[in-house]
């Protein structure tokens, strides 16, 4: 090889890795922008813990309620020995 063509495969080499390089940094840069000025949807550990406990209650509520519904299905169905 000459040194022409040296120069020139070794420009083309450098110029990919810079292109590729400056590619990632403006993609993280992309990122970390969204994530810092647009992600507003991200609930806070308070909310989801609040959230947590709200499940709870109504999972406790739905328990309650078969509950009572298999007690009055039982009282029928001793009624009905009787």
């Amino acid at each position: 090889m000459n040194k022409k063509h040296l120069d020139g495969y070794i420009k083309t080499c450098v110029s990919i890795i810079t292109g590729s390089v400056l590619l990632v940094i403006i993609m993280f840069t992309c990122l970390f922008t969204y994530v810092i000025f647009f992600d507003s949807n991200e609930t806070t550990q308070v909310e989801r813990r609040q959230e947590h406990i709200e499940n709870h209650i109504k999972e406790a509520k739905k328990l309650d309620e078969i509950i009572r519904v298999l007690e009055e299905i039982n009282k029928n169905l001793d009624e009905e020995k009787n």
